[in-house]
């Protein structure tokens, strides 16, 4: 019975849709955060829409209307959208950097005159 059973580790790495190396994990690390911090744009761009067509009506306790908190809740949202909009560019700066790491040799060219252009 036992002839027939893998260790677990060994079942654990042909399992894994992430990969096995540190680099690979760290891959798929950052593409996990890109698509939260993406879904969670999607739900405060919602929010913000809801808060700026007026669709949410704010009262107190003894039902006066509170107008300002909208607009401050709206701020708030927008800073928060802006906030994720540079996470997720940062985020996928360094998911392409990890994917495609600079050459050396690219650097080296740019800094070449090619054959073709005037001096």
């Amino acid at each position: 019975m036992t002839e027939n059973t893998a260790p677990f580790d060994e079942d654990l790495h042909a399992a894994s849709p992430f990969g096995t190396t540190a680099g690979e994990l760290r891959i798929a690390a950052i593409g996990s955060k890109i698509e939260f911090a993406k879904s969670e744009l999607q739900t405060v761009q919602a929010y913000i829409d809801v808060v700026y067509a007026g669709r949410i009506t704010v009262t107190s306790d003894d039902g006066s209307g509170l107008p300002d908190s909208l607009a401050h809740l709206g701020s708030v949202l927008s800073n928060y959208e802006q906030s994720l909009f540079d996470q997720i560019a940062e985020l996928e700066y360094r998911h392409e950097m990890l994917l495609f790491p600079p050459d050396e040799a690219d650097d080296c060219d740019d800094d070449e005159i090619s054959d073709n252009q005037d001096a």
